[in-house]
Parts: structure tokens; C-alpha cells; sequence
């Protein structure tokens, strides 16, 4: 059956409404095609309105004569284009593939307004292709639902309205249409995973099973529909496995588990919290190292993006930690704000603070007075008492006048016997 990127896109719009569309456009041959067939629905379909979004990854030397031709593209069809340049550093044994997909998903990210939905241009090959490149990875159901038309995206949505849509499809209408569209050299390139599968390996299987693309995008989308059932029930499960404090996982819930429902419940939880999914190695390292460490033990596993941390009972999920000095001193002006950069946060004065405070970090031995106990209680203690984790107690700015501990962080609910109120926090 043949494919009308248009009776596609309109199917689309109608079952995914939104106030405006972001459209990535590459200026390649499948990109055009979206932006092509998206501004000639709008003479019939005037409430839909488009903006295009080129990113130049500054890897090919006429990458910036791309994206002028771009922007006069856009202008012909009357849409709006925003070019973003990325300033991609690769570390040593990174993909780079993967470090510039991170990266232009994030430019998404960065423009899109809330309501709005990004379309790209993926269609059947490209799902058969990240199936294959899946299976050849050993990637379980998450991997081998390949990518969905649909999924929640930073403040919106981001959608693949071409998957039933063949390449050679897309080619035959950017023909048709007379498309003047960009060829990147780097597509031909066969060092990079996804184009020696689409030049060496792909076009082997074909021969013997022409109707292949199609058939592997059909499995994708049945491994899609299983991996729906699978997140319903995790969704149900998840709640009763909460630990002692907002965001944790109970180790002990946990560990009442066998360990495929608990590699199974920590992907479903990370998933929800927006972390990227580890491979299977580090999921082994956090069940092993994590859940079945010594209970004062402070375990840390760490990936792209996440770092997966026990104290207690409870399992955290946090973005990796800043570097930070805890041998800092600074002095404040309580009349004006503190941004501390090794944290990210703003400290914010109440009334009655005196006009000059210094702020501290844990160095061991501090103490403070409380008037309700009666004496002085060590600030190690109370950090055990309240549950603190090691790593955030040399990171909790302490507030002195002199050598006179006023202050910490409030959500302690910590106050000395003075006359000076906690500070707040602002900011991550």
C-alpha cells in the first residue's frame, strides 16, 4: 500500500492536536518532505501552524551554507526557522553518533514551548534500522519497541508522524515536488553503526525478504504494544515499593522482589524520573552493589546523566553531583542574595539577619545550641537524626556570625537558640 505523507501528517494532527508544531529540519530528503507536505496542508487546514528548527552540528565544513539553505527554503513556504549551532566536544571512546543525537535532542528540548509538539522525520526504515541496531546490542523490550510515533518530550510532545512511510517513498514524493534538498556526505559513511547496517547489511536481507522493513517496523510496534501492558503494570506496583523519603525506592520492598521484577521496577522508576535507562551491566551494579550492600554502607553507580545512591533504606535517583569545596568560606551581605556556584543555589536572607554573615560547610566537630533539649548537640548526630545522607551534609550551607552557628538548610526545620531566622534556598 502506498504512503501520502500527507494523509499520514492530517491523521496525525487530528488524533494529536496541538497549538503549534516545532518540525526538525535537517534539509535532508525525509525532513523536507515533513516540511513540505506540513505547509501544504495549511491552504486547507488553516489552524495548523508550523516552526522549523535547523541544528547545525558543526561537523561538516558547508555545514553553515546548509543552514542558509535552510532558511530560504523555510521562507519560500512561509515558516518560521531557528538555526542553533551546537559545540559538540566527544570524549575519548564516546559514540559520536550518540553524543550528537544527546545533543540535538537537547536543542529540542531547549525550544520547545509548552503544548507544542516536535515532529521528525523518521519513517519505516529508520524504526527497522534502530530495531536491528537494538538486537545487535542485546537490548530488552524498551530497546526492541524501537521508537514510538509518540512520546512525552520536555515540556511537551515529540511525535514521528512518517513511521508507516517508506524511504523510498519519501524519495518518490521530494521528486515529485521537485525538492531541492541537501545530500550529507557523512550518510554514506559506513564507520558509523546505523549506515553500515543500511548499506552492507540491510540491503543482504532484502534480497532474500524484500518485504523486510515493514516486518521489522510491524515487530517494533508489537514490542511497543507489550512494553505498554509491561509500564501498566509497573505503574500499579511502583507505589508500594516508595521508601521513607519523596522520590526513594525501599530497599527492603525491593528486595521482597526476585530480580527480574527488580531490574524491571528500578527501569520503570527511572524511566518516570526522566534519567536514561542503564545498560544491563550497571542495572547488575546497582542490584548487587546497592541493594545488597552493607546497610552503612554509601554505595554510589553511576551512568550518563544519573548516579544511583543507598542510605538506609531508602534508594535515590539524582542528576551526578557538582564539584564543590566544602573548605570554602564566604562572606555575604545579607542585603543582597548569595548565588553559590559549586551548588547552584541562592541563598535568600529573612529579616533580622545581621548585614554580615559568613557561610561555611561541614568540617566535622560543629555543634549547636538548642533551647528546647537544653545544651549543645553535635551536628553529626543530628544530621544521622534527621536523616540526612552522607552526601549532602558537606554540601548544606552553615550560616555563622563569628564562630556562632544561626543557620542551615530550612527543610531541616533547624533554627539555633538566637534571634536570627533560617536563610532560604533558592534554585536546583
Amino acid at each position: 500500500m502506498s504512503c501520502a505523507p500527507t494523509d499520514h501528517l492530517l491523521r496525525f494532527f487530528q488524533q494529536h492536536p496541538a497549538t503549534e508544531y516545532l518540525i526538525g529540519f535537517s534539509g535532508g530528503v525525509d525532513s523536507h518532505v515533513l516540511l513540505h507536505a506540513c505547509a501544504s496542508l495549511r491552504g486547507q487546514y488553516p489552524h495548523l501552524c508550523f516552526r522549523a528548527l535547523h541544528i547545525d552540528h558543526g561537523l561538516q565544513a558547508v555545514s553553515a551554507a546548509w543552514a542558509e539553505h535552510c532558511r530560504a527554503v523555510c521562507t519560500a513556504l512561509g515558516i518560521p526557522l531557528h538555526s542553533e549551532t551546537l559545540q559538540l566536544v566527544i570524549p575519548a571512546g564516546a559514540s559520536l553518533e550518540a553524543v550528537a543525537r544527546t545533543a540535538r535532542y537537547a536543542a529540542f528540548s531547549q525550544h520547545l514551548q509548552p503544548g507544542e509538539i516536535v515532529l521528525t522525520a523518521h519513517h519505516q526504515n529508520d524504526q527497522a534500522e534502530t530495531l536491528l541496531l537494538h538486537l545487535v546490542r542485546g537490548s530488552g523490550v524498551d530497546g526492541l519497541a524501537a521508537m514510538p510515533e509518540i512520546r512525552p518530550f520536555a515540556q511537551g510532545v515529540l511525535g514521528r508522524p512518517l513511521l508507516a512511510c517508506s524511504r523510498a517513498e519519501l524519495s518518490a514524493y521530494a521528486k515529485q515536488h521537485k525538492l531541492n534538498v541537501i545530500d550529507d556526505p557523512s550518510n554514506q559513511d559506513s564507520r558509523f553503526d546505523r549506515n553500515f547496517l543500511r548499506h552492507q547489511v540491510v540491503p543482504v536481507l532484502e534480497q532474500r525478504w524484500p518485504a523486510l522493513g515493514k516486518t521489522l517496523a510491524r515487530a517494533a510496534r508489537l514490542q511497543g504494544e507489550n512494553r505498554q501492558l509491561l509500564e501498566g503494570f509497573l505503574r500499579e506496583k511502583l507505589p508500594s515499593m516508595h521508601g521513607s523519603k519523596p522520590g526513594t525506592l525501599s530497599v527492603s520492598q525491593l528486595l521482597a522482589e526476585d530480580a527480574v521484577m527488580q531490574k524491571a521496577l528500578l527501569r520503570e522508576w527511572l524511566a518516570q524520573r526522566g534519567f536514561r535507562l542503564p545498560e544491563e551491566k550497571k542495572l547488575l551494579q546497582v542490584l548487587h552493589d546497592v541493594l545488597h550492600c552493607r546497610p552503612d554502607a554509601t554505595p554510589c553507580v553511576q551512568w550518563e546523566g544519573c548516579e544511583i545512591r543507598r542510605y538506609r533504606d531508602d534508594v535515590y535517583a539524582m542528576p551526578p553531583l557538582s564539584v564543590h569545596d566544602p573548605k570554602q568560606v564566604l562572606v555575604w551581605n545579607t542585603r543582597e542574595p548569595l548565588f553559590i556556584a559549586s551548588l547552584g543555589r541562592t541563598l535568600v536572607a529573612e529579616s533580622g539577619y545581621p548585614e554580615t554573615v559568613t557561610v561555611r560547610f561541614r568540617q566535622g566537630g560543629e555543634s549547636v545550641y538548642l533551647s528546647q533539649r537544653g545544651g549543645h548537640h553535635a551536628l553529626k548526630h543530628l544530621f544521622q537524626e534527621w536523616g540526612v545522607p552522607p552526601w549532602e551534609r558537606e554540601r548544606l550551607p552553615l550560616v555563622f556570625v563569628g564562630e556562632l552557628l544561626i543557620g542551615l538548610h530550612p527543610s531541616f526545620e533547624f533554627q539555633a537558640d538566637n534571634p536570627f531566622k533560617v536563610p532560604r534556598i533558592v534554585g536546583d
